[in-house]
């Protein structure tokens, strides 16, 4: 291993923290924490250069707790400790790596082997305790849920095998906010979960803010936006670390991470999404929300089963009226792909 480090205070420079400084606020961990904390924590991140083809390993005991990838394409992956592979991916320039949780002691390791030369960014314990502050225990939680969910992501790759039968797609929508459209699609895909453990997707189309991971109690980390930016070659390996996991078996796919990526959520994309995921899981339900954009379209014309949520409401028995008009007549849905609930 050939990776070189700098202190903090070596590269202290305006940009340089700025830099540091979004890379926290996009990150699923520190994103709601105030700018003045964000600077306490950027400054005391270390510059870790990583060599193409050296490998650099982090375990539970290891000084390191936070890792970031600053540039570059490295390769992560989790061993157990007989060295089983349970679970690779490739972040993105941005992207945080999960480290094993100090409770595990020495039972995982994670490896980022450098595919190209690469920077890092990592922070050790004292520098956490010293930045955080106050908001230390919040944080510290929220890191071993995200490492709770990489254990879930990685029993679920393992019980989840390609068949020769896609898996049936079963959409929720409603033509008016506030209907429980989310809690319902939650619902029927936790229930689910329990029948076909980590077979079960939800994927979450409710645009511009899905909910699904909330209600799930899990940190999203990456979304369907995010996954189609992925190279080609990388693009089903992207996708699957973006799927978050929860311990009871069901896994969730955001859309987006932002409002601002709703834009990017084509039928082409979201199709080349469906194409891969249904032949990983049992079932597959999406929560499409109030959205009749093109992302939606591209679920609709492809569930199995379209469920319109009605509340029993004038104007929004009206709107679904109008929606069941445009699922019937323009998009040839029959009758018999639709339940009104």
């Amino acid at each position: 291993m050939a990776a070189t480090g700098s202190g903090p205070a070596g590269d202290q420079a305006p940009s340089v923290l700025q830099m540091r400084m979004r890379i926290l606020e996009i990150s699923a961990v520190f994103s709601e924490l105030d700018d003045g904390i964000l600077r306490a924590v950027a400054r005391r991140m270390r510059s870790v250069g990583l060599a193409a083809r050296d490998t650099l390993r982090l375990g539970g005991q290891g000084g390191d707790v936070v890792v970031f990838l600053a540039s570059g394409q490295v390769e992560e992956s989790i061993t157990d400790a007989n060295g089983k592979v349970l679970l690779t991916r490739r972040p993105a320039p941005g992207d945080m790596v999960i480290l094993p949780a100090p409770r595990t002691g020495d039972r995982y390791v994670t490896s980022i082997y450098g595919l190209t030369d690469a920077v890092l960014l990592t922070l050790d314990r004292d520098g956490l305790l010293e930045g955080l502050g106050r908001e230390v225990e919040k944080i510290a939680v929220t890191l071993d849920k995200l490492w709770e969910q990489e254990l879930s992501a990685a029993a679920a790759v393992e019980a989840q095998t390609s068949s020769r039968t896609a898996a049936p797609i079963v959409a929720f929508f409603s033509a008016k906010g506030g209907a429980g459209t989310t809690t319902l699609a939650i619902n029927t895909a936790a229930a689910l979960a329990r029948k076909y453990p980590r077979q079960v997707l939800l994927i979450d189309l409710a645009a511009p803010f899905g909910h699904a991971a909330l209600f799930a109690d899990l940190i999203a980390t990456g979304s369907v936006a995010s996954a189609t930016k992925a190279a080609q070659v990388d693009f089903e390996s992207v996708l699957r670390g973006n799927i978050v996991n929860h311990k009871t078996g069901l896994g969730v796919l955001p859309g987006t991470l932002r409002p601002e990526e709703v834009d990017t959520l084509t039928g082409e994309r979201v199709g080349r999404v469906l194409d891969v995921v249904v032949a990983w899981q049992k079932v597959i339900v999406v929560d499409l929300g109030t959205s009749l954009a093109e992302a939606a379209l591209a679920v609709i014309e492809r569930a199995e089963c379209l469920v319109v949520v009605v509340p029993p409401e004038i104007a929004a028995m009206t709107d679904a009226r109008r929606s069941l008009a445009i699922f019937r007549d323009i998009m040839n849905v029959p009758d018999n792909r639709m339940e009104m609930v």
